[in-house]
């Protein structure tokens, strides 16, 4: 959907990979530069100066004319109190527009905080801003209207489960060198060339990835998964405060 609405952009979306996931540098779509900019502002109403603003989600709807559906996050090096960071937003983006309800979401991870928000914007004006901005490109069969996403829908949106009936997920990720997760799905029958393209999202190549596949008793399948070197950060942006469950204490 997202590749529609910024297609008509002369300078072609280029992707890069960075620790939080693989992102489209988006250039030529004034509304997301601009809407990137105030968010910037607003970092510095917090008082953050290392902040890193990360799009996850631009949509802009059909039949409401100027009304954006945003979603996204920020790193932090500094310690930003939540009630701050929407009043910051508010200030910047009531300028130029109608905001609506903020949400947002806290994750404290040793020597950082991820701070993810979400929000609606009718927009009354924009202006040229800044060249590029990443928005996030998510794995195969990962939607971003459904983040975020518990470690169980994450995997089955990878293995195609969507409107079936989801599959059981069994998954070590304490120690990201070696991960294992068990898939057990009884209603249809993973592609697993789909998943395994899926997965490796998350890996340097395909020499990180072993998958066995068995067919049980009244069609089961089970999937064993085994991730070598696994980059569980880029299951932040995916997961938002879920992200705990795969995470090991400092």
């Amino acid at each position: 959907m997202f590749w529609r609405f910024f297609r008509d952009s002369s300078d072609g979306p280029s992707v890069i990979r960075d620790r939080y996931g693989e992102w489209m540098l988006v250039k030529g779509n004034k509304e997301l530069s601009f809407v990137a900019d105030l968010l910037d502002k607003s970092l510095s109403k917090v008082k953050a100066k290392r902040g890193e603003v990360y799009v996850l989600q631009f949509t802009k709807d059909e039949l409401v004319p100027n009304l954006f559906s945003i979603k996204g996050m920020v790193q932090f090096r500094e310690n930003v109190i939540e009630a701050n960071f929407q009043e910051a937003l508010k200030k910047v983006f009531d300028d130029v527009g109608h905001l609506g309800e903020i949400k947002t979401v806290r994750l404290r991870l040793c020597n950082e905080l991820v701070m993810f928000f979400y929000f609606n914007l009718v927009l009354k004006r924009t202006k040229k801003a800044r060249a590029g901005v990443k928005l996030l490109l998510p794995p195969l069969g990962v939607s971003v209207s459904g983040i975020p996403y518990t470690l169980g829908g994450l995997f089955n949106a990878m293995a195609g489960s969507e409107g079936r009936e989801p599959c059981i997920v069994e998954a070590d990720l304490s120690d990201s060198r070696l991960v294992k997760v068990l898939l057990v799905c009884r209603k249809f029958s993973v592609d697993s060339f789909r998943l395994k393209e899926a997965l490796l999202y998350f890996l340097e190549g395909d020499d990180d990835l072993r998958l066995s596949r068995r067919t049980g008793d009244g069609g089961t399948t089970e999937l064993e998964i085994t991730l070598l070197n696994f980059k569980r950060d880029m299951m932040i942006p995916l997961l938002w405060d879920n992200y705990l469950s795969t995470y090991s204490s400092c």
